[in-house]
Formats: C-alpha cells, sequence, structure tokens
C-alpha cells in the first residue's frame, strides 16, 4: 500500500499512525470492511483495492455509479475508483460522480498497471478481428493498437468485464486488454505482453466513504468550484490556497453541460491540512466563486516503484 494508515481503534496521537497498508478488520465492530471497485475478478480496480484493504472484503460492481451507490447504501464502507492516468489523463465518470453524490474523499493510493491482449486458447495475434476494453486502456495502449490493421476497437465497462465477455464467447477473432490476473481467472491466453504505451504507466485511485474522516494523517485534499465572471477569478482562487501555504498540484476543468461554456473546475492541493488551516483558505476564496466545496481532505499516495527500481531495490 502507498499512504500510511490508521490502526482501527487508535487514539489519535502520533503512536496511531503506521507505514503499511490499510487495515481491513475493525477491531471496534469486529467485522471485515467491505470495499466496492469497479469491474470483477482481475480488473485493475479489483487489485488495487486488494491492496489497499489486505484485510477487507473486495466486492465488484459493474459500473462506477454502482461501486459509488453501494456505499451510500451502507453495502460497502468505502468505494475505490480510478480517477487519473500517468499516461491518459482523468477519468471522467470518476469526476462526474464526486460533483453530485454526498461521499467524501478519505484515502488514495496507486497502482502500477501492465496491459496484455488476451484471447481464447487457440487464438493466434494475426487472427485478431476485434478487440475490446475500458476506454481508458485503449487510450493507454494507443501505439501497440496502431500497429493492429483492419481491426475494431469496441469501448466497454471494464478490462475484466472485456475479458470475462471474451472468454464467453469463445471467438478465436475476439481479444481483450486486461491483466494477467483476468487472464488467469476467465481462462484465457496472453497474446501480447506489457502493451501499455508507457513504461511508467500508474493509475491513481481514490478512497471514498459517507464519513469525512480520512484514512491516515491528511496533507492532500481536493476541492471543487465554480468561478464568478469576472477578470481574474481564477487566479483569485488559486492565489487563496497559494498564500494560505497550499500547492496546487492538480487542476482540471469540465464543462457545465447546462450552461454552455462554463466550467466546473477540480483542484488538488497539497500541505498543511488542520481544520483551521484550510478553512482560512477556503474562506479566503469564496468571494470569487458561485460555487466552492470541499470533497475531502487525505493522505497523500507515494507512487510504486517502477520495475527497474524494484528489482534493484
Amino acid at each position: 500500500m502507498h499512504f500510511a494508515a490508521r490502526r482501527a481503534g487508535g487514539g489519535g496521537n502520533g503512536s496511531d499512525w503506521h507505514d503499511g497498508t490499510v487495515e481491513g478488520a475493525s477491531s471496534v465492530s469486529g467485522r471485515i470492511e467491505v470495499i466496492a471497485f469497479p469491474g470483477t475478478s482481475g480488473s485493475f480496480s479489483g487489485a488495487a483495492a486488494q491492496e489497499a484493504f489486505p484485510n477487507g472484503q473486495c466486492a465488484g460492481f459493474p459500473t462506477f455509479p454502482e461501486a459509488a451507490k453501494a456505499v451510500i447504501e451502507g453495502l460497502a464502507d468505502y468505494a475505490l475508483l480510478p480517477v487519473e492516468n500517468s499516461f491518459a489523463g482523468a477519468v471522467l465518470p470518476t469526476y462526474s460522480l464526486l460533483e453530485k453524490l454526498p461521499l467524501h474523499i478519505v484515502g488514495e493510493t496507486m497502482k502500477a498497471v501492465r496491459h496484455n491482449l488476451l484471447g481464447v486458447p487457440g487464438a493466434t495475434l494475426a487472427g485478431i478481428r476485434r478487440i475490446a476494453s475500458h476506454p481508458q486502456a485503449i487510450a493507454q495502449c494507443d501505439v501497440f493498437l496502431q500497429g493492429m490493421k483492419g481491426v475494431q476497437i469496441t469501448p466497454s465497462e471494464n478490462t475484466a468485464i472485456s475479458a470475462r465477455d471474451v472468454a464467453a464467447q469463445g471467438d478465436l477473432a475476439y481479444a481483450a486488454i486486461a491483466s494477467e490476473e483476468a487472464a488467469r481467472s476467465f481462462g484465457l491466453i496472453v497474446l501480447a505482453k506489457n502493451i501499455q504505451t508507457s513504461s511508467a504507466n500508474t493509475t491513481r485511485f481514490l478512497i471514498l466513504s459517507r464519513t469525512e474522516t480520512p484514512l491516515a494523517t491528511p496533507s492532500k485534499a481536493t476541492v471543487v468550484f465554480t468561478v464568478k465572471n469576472e477578470v481574474g477569478a481564477l487566479v483569485r482562487v488559486l492565489a487563496s490556497f497559494a498564500e494560505s501555504g497550499l500547492n496546487m498540484s492538480r487542476i482540471e476543468s469540465r464543462p457545465m453541460p447546462e450552461t454552455p461554456f462554463q466550467y466546473f473546475f477540480s483542484a488538488d492541493f497539497e500541505g498543511r491540512m488542520d481544520a483551521e488551516h484550510l478553512s482560512r483558505a477556503m474562506e479566503a476564496a469564496r468571494p470569487y466563486t458561485c460555487e466552492l466545496r470541499l470533497l475531502g481532505v487525505y493522505p497523500k499516495a507515494i507512487p510504486p516503484k517502477r520495475e527497474n527500481e524494484a528489482n534493484n531495490s
């Protein structure tokens, strides 16, 4: 796991924090925590959830909204959703959910993503005529796919669900971009290994909860906002956080569907995240916004080591 997690039932002083994985079993309730993720066995989200909560029960759901809804309805304690890829950029469905659902970001983690082209036993790379996968996976393998001439590329809900579909259809000309774990789960073979364009391909995942309590000492915050239609409004919002000693590490803009050519912003800030300090920054920014909302404060993830670094450590 890539952040320091608080042990269940800890008191709140420095000794209650440790470097390691999230405690999956609560010593207070005596039950196993449930973590919802989009996809099924063999998905990258499922693997990230299991790494983040090794003692938890990870449950797959067909779509991003259904994974989030499981938390809202109390069927799961947390939802783990991909939010950003180092090569293909923002995962837009997650941002759409964050803007409108009553959930809080309480943690994040990162996972190195290695894509493979999977087919049924007996299939060959030269015989493939159709490939399915999640749009992000397709974007992350653009160079490889450009070399697959005469092949239809079909977007799907999830990499592992695509692999499951390939196995179910049994078509020698049909393949999926997914993980090696998905190949094992559905009895597929690897036709091409490590087909992602970037050798450092990494996805960041957010951990969402009904409550605001971060999983560990927070050092990062995410806010969403719209700005007033006046000169310099966006600059003044960002300056308000900078003047409070908070460093902006990411900003995204999304069009507002009901207001043409107006934009909704999402930004991450890093630094001192105590309530008083963050509240001061928010209040300084508020006069320049139409809407300003804190989505959560949480511990910053540490990027996973690249393969050559891991082998040398």
